[in-house]
């Protein structure tokens, strides 16, 4: 139907959860966006070998978070919030 508006969708809670559950907040984020790694690596510029650092909890750049966030098409604010304490790298 033409002019119905529909509410914005929020990946956070569904994030949070998968994150609380035991799950690494990277594997959360790309489960939750249905992006397999192969194609995460293609959309977000980061190789393949950095993705499994970061999956295995190594310190993430603000500019690795940028082009994720894009790539999930999600605000990079929203991924900060659900990083592990002293994962965001100085």
């Amino acid at each position: 139907m033409f002019g119905v508006e529909r509410p914005h969708w929020n990946p956070l809670p569904a994030v949070a959860q998968a994150i609380a559950t035991g799950d690494p907040w990277l594997l959360a984020w790309a489960m939750q966006s249905a992006t397999p790694y192969r194609l995460l690596s293609r959309a977000s510029g980061i190789p393949d070998y950095r993705l499994d650092e970061l999956y295995r909890g190594a310190s993430v750049s603000r500019a690795e978070l940028v082009a994720l966030a894009k790539a999930w098409k999600v605000e990079v604010d929203q991924v900060v919030l659900t990083l592990p304490a002293g994962t965001l790298a100085e």
